[in-house]
């Protein structure tokens, strides 16, 4: 009996200690966890340090500080993934973007080459070839997107470039393998695409024709004919109210709008009558508009489509004579404007001369010799 209570009292003293081995098994694992932490920030130190491990901080400061690197380094990692992966998307776009409108733009050129290399046969060809000329402008406007769309380009790689060089100065070296599986980094200096030639202005063929509305028409006027000053003409192109003006009937001729021809003719008749009444003792106004209606009577009869002038005409002005109006009507009145111009100039000088030649006949005195 006394035995038995003896061994009783060895197995509840070992009770008694397996215990409070148990209650204290989660603090020696953290110890323990804090060793390991401490013997590998050791390790690490002794590679970057040598043999001076005491700069280590034991209070777990610097193994904080060492997590907190590590969580940075990854999101840079992620925002660069995530900067190359938009990036190569991007980039698939623009280069699918880009070839589809070389594609396009090497048609347009084709036809419009074919097409203006030939003479329209009737309206219908000529409106097409109208539609291919504003489909070349429209492909001029494609161009601008892509070097747009270039530029954006260019913008995303210098914003990887400086992602990897963020990476490579907090330490992660293996910035290659972020990019693996995709595109490199394309060098600044790279092309994405070789762009085809496009249209320039200089190898355009424009029509020659002045489109406005109706109610511009006074506007146009007054800035055209009223408000024009001599001097100020003598700085233009020679000719050139009487050249628009003849733009404008162009592309009446065009568009088969009679009504608007008719008052065009009217309001420019008008309004140099009221100029000239307006500067009746003025010789510039009367030699500009003499010269103006001269040259657009000339153009009048350059492109009236008739025979006697066209034979003096290349086939490109052969191709551009009115097709729907006849306006020798309005020549002869633009001829009778001329003349009357004409007259009134000659009336003007010979009023002027006649100031000057008499005084000076008064005051002649003959030279001895001279008969």
């Amino acid at each position: 009996m006394l035995l038995c209570r003896k061994e009783m009292s060895v197995c509840l003293s070992d009770v008694i200690v397996y215990k409070t081995l148990y209650m204290d098994l989660p603090i020696v694992t953290s110890k323990l966890n804090q060793e390991s932490k401490t013997t590998n920030l050791k390790s690490l130190a002794s590679s970057n340090y040598g043999s001076d491990v005491d700069i280590i901080n034991e209070d777990g400061e610097l193994a904080t500080a060492y997590e907190a690197q590590k969580g940075i380094n990854r999101q840079l990692q992620e925002e660069l993934s995530a900067e190359k992966q938009f990036y190569s998307e991007h980039i698939s776009k623009s280069k699918a973007e880009i070839e589809r409108l070389r594609e396009q733009n090497e048609k347009y050129q084709k036809l419009l080459s074919a097409e203006l290399s030939q003479e329209p046969k009737n309206k219908e060809q000529e409106f097409a070839q109208n539609e291919i000329i504003r489909l070349a402008a429209e492909s001029l406007a494609l161009q601008e997107r892509v070097d747009k769309l270039s530029e954006s380009c260019r913008r995303y790689k210098n914003q990887i470039r400086l992602l990897v060089n963020k990476l490579k100065e907090v330490g992660v070296e293996d910035v290659n393998d972020i990019l693996e599986g995709g595109d490199a980094v394309v060098p600044q200096n790279a092309s994405l695409v070789e762009i085809a030639p496009v249209t320039r202005k200089k190898e355009r063929e424009y029509l020659g024709m002045f489109e406005y509305k109706i109610q511009d028409e006074p506007a146009i006027i007054k800035k055209l004919i009223l408000d024009l000053k001599p001097r100020v003409a003598v700085t233009l192109l020679p000719g050139l109210p009487a050249y628009i003006l003849f733009m404008m009937l162009r592309h009446m001729d065009h568009v088969d709008d009679e009504p608007k021809m008719h008052q065009l003719m009217k309001g420019v008749r008008s309004g140099v009558k009221r100029t000239l009444k307006k500067r009746a003792d003025s010789v510039e106004y009367s030699v500009l508009w003499l010269a103006n209606m001269l040259r657009l009577l000339n153009n009048l009869r350059q492109y009236s489509g008739d025979a006697v002038y066209q034979s003096h005409n290349t086939p490109r002005q052969n191709q551009q004579c009115l097709r729907i109006f006849d306006l020798s009507e309005y020549r002869q009145v633009l001829s009778d404007t001329a003349v009357s111009i004409y007259q009134g100039l000659i009336l003007l000088l010979e009023r002027q001369l006649e100031r000057l030649i008499v005084p000076a006949i008064l005051e002649h005195e003959e030279i001895s010799g001279l008969s």
